[in-house]
């Protein structure tokens, strides 16, 4: 279902940076980042330990891995070659899942994203999660608006009522990193061209 955003609007991605990305997206190759386990108690926001608590001047990738909250996530990032176009200049905002969002997924469809045989599917996933700007509490407040992700289809953001991203709730808010920010989610997003393969393959 698509979501109209209401009359206050957030500066929206241009066309030709958005195929920048997505071209970049493509290109880009494999490198490995560390990753720290860590739990969180709270159903509904994620707090992070002082032992754990990133440090803002590292890249999106960095500080996700710092947190220990993200090991599924950059695990895909890596698969899906992503990590160069991620360390790079930015700003972005990663919406990142964590571990809890993918362990609450379809594992069945987890290992068909993982599949190399599915490249194509897992980039468009990855990037699904990224906009190319910085959106936080602040810039959001009070707007219900769409953003363009680096995939090129539009993600809902709404800052009315605390932050959410496709009427899922932002559970880590503003962390920030030297190239952008990571709001974490509870829930895996999933991008329209996914959901409608899934819906052709379940009606043959």
């Amino acid at each position: 279902m698509t979501i109209q955003p209401d009359t206050a609007t957030l500066p929206a991605l241009g066309r030709s940076r958005s195929m920048t990305f997505r071209t970049a997206l493509l290109a880009a190759a494999l490198f490995a980042a560390p990753t720290i386990a860590a739990s969180a108690p709270d159903p509904f926001f994620v707090e992070i330990s002082a032992a754990t608590e990133p440090r803002a001047e590292g890249d999106v990738l960095e500080v996700a891995a710092a947190t220990g909250q993200f090991t599924t996530f950059l695990r895909a990032v890596e698969a899906a070659g992503m990590q160069e176009t991620l360390r790079g200049e930015g700003p972005f905002t990663v919406f990142a899942p964590t571990d809890a969002a993918f362990r609450a997924m379809d594992q069945r469809q987890l290992a068909r994203l993982m599949d190399p045989r599915r490249h194509d599917d897992l980039i468009a996933f990855v990037s699904y999660h990224v906009v190319a700007e910085r959106v936080t509490t602040e810039t959001a407040e009070g707007a219900n608006v769409r953003e363009e992700s680096t995939s090129g289809d539009y993600v809902q953001v709404d800052g009315r009522d605390g932050l959410r991203v496709n009427d899922e709730l932002v559970v880590m808010q503003d962390v920030s990193a030297s190239n952008g920010v990571i709001q974490g989610i509870n829930t895996v997003l999933s991008p329209p061209v996914l959901v409608a393969g899934r819906a052709g393959n379940a009606g043959r």
